[in-house]
C-alpha cells in the first residue's frame, strides 16, 4: 500500500513538471511570433495599448494613422505627459493625435491598465478592440482584461521584443527574464482563478 502511495506520488510529481515544461515552452514560442496580422479585420471600433515597452505607443499610433480604428486608447501614461509630448515624440499629426487619442493617468500595472481601459471601453460602449502591448506581456495582458471586460471582442497585435536576439544579454539573463515574464503569467491566472472562486 505505501509503495503504491509512493509510486502515485512520483507520477503525479512527474505529471506537474512535465505540464510546466510544456507551459513554460508554450510561452517562449510568443518571443519568436511575427506581429499579428490585422489588416484584414473590419469593425474594429478602437485600439488599446499598454504603455511600459519599447515601441507600443509608436505601434499603436502607427494602426490608427493608417485608419485600423477611429480611437485610440493609451492606458498608463505619465501623469506629466500630455497628447502634444506623445505628438512630438510620435513625429505624428497633432489634428490626429488631438481628435482621436483618449489618455489613461491611473494605472501603474498591468491590473490598473485593463481596468481603466474596461472603463473606457464600457464608457464608449465599444466591442471590437485591438490591444497593443510586448509580445512576453500580451498573454498576461488579455488574460486580465477578458476578466474585466468580458463581452468585449479582442483582437491581439503584440509588439515583437528584442530579447532573445539582443546579443549584449547573455544566456544566463535571457533565461531570467523569460522566467520573470513567465512567473508573473502564472501569478496572474492563479489569482484570477482564485479570486473567481472567491466569488463564486
Amino acid at each position: 500500500m505505501l509503495k503504491s502511495l509512493k509510486i502515485i506520488k512520483k507520477i503525479v510529481f512527474f505529471l506537474c513538471i512535465f505540464i510546466l515544461l510544456v507551459d513554460i515552452l508554450g510561452f517562449v514560442r510568443i518571443f519568436k511570433m511575427s506581429p499579428s496580422d490585422i489588416n484584414q479585420l473590419s469593425n474594429i471600433d478602437g485600439i488599446v495599448v499598454f504603455t511600459g515597452g519599447e515601441n507600443r505607443v509608436k505601434t499603436a499610433v502607427e494602426l490608427l494613422s493608417v485608419g485600423i480604428a477611429n480611437h485610440l486608447f493609451i492606458s498608463g501614461v505619465n501623469p506629466g505627459t500630455n497628447k502634444y509630448d506623445i505628438s512630438k515624440q510620435m513625429l505624428s499629426d497633432f489634428n490626429l493625435i488631438d481628435c482621436c487619442i483618449d489618455l489613461g493617468r491611473n494605472a501603474k500595472n498591468t491590473f490598473e491598465n485593463a481596468l481603466e481601459t474596461a472603463n473606457w471601453i464600457e464608457e464608449n460602449e465599444y466591442k471590437n478592440i485591438i490591444i497593443v502591448t510586448s509580445d512576453y506581456h500580451m498573454k498576461r495582458s488579455l488574460h486580465i482584461i477578458k476578466n474585466f471586460s468580458k463581452s468585449t471582442n479582442f483582437f491581439p497585435h503584440h509588439v515583437q521584443s528584442k530579447i532573445l536576439n539582443d546579443m549584449n544579454i547573455t544566456k544566463f539573463e535571457k533565461l531570467r527574464i523569460v522566467l520573470l515574464e513567465y512567473s508573473k503569467y502564472l501569478y496572474t491566472r492563479l489569482r484570477l482563478l482564485f479570486e473567481f472562486n472567491q466569488v463564486t
